[in-house]
């Protein structure tokens, strides 16, 4: 199975659907939160241009929001990229 991480925050109802998203598929997700590490996101945010939340990764592929995480899971390719 893929490895996902998820850089977020507590408040964040993207990353909330996010999350309930993958758990649906039965993922795990290292979560990072921006807020208790903003030292891990700047480094992101430098690599990626975006700041915004939540900002998502699949083995090492940046994924996006959960926009693009929604758009992949609608397009029948979030599945394959998560190994199942």
């Amino acid at each position: 199975m893929a490895h996902v991480m998820m850089y977020y925050t507590n408040t964040c109802p993207f990353c909330n659907n996010a999350e309930k998203l993958l758990a649906s598929k039965g993922v795990e997700i290292e979560k990072i939160n921006t807020e208790q590490e903003p030292e891990k996101f700047a480094k992101i945010v430098a690599q990626i241009g975006s700041s915004s939340v939540p900002q998502i990764f699949i083995d090492g592929q940046h994924i996006g929001g959960f926009d693009d995480l929604s758009e992949l899971d609608m397009d029948d390719e979030l599945e394959p990229m998560l190994g199942l």
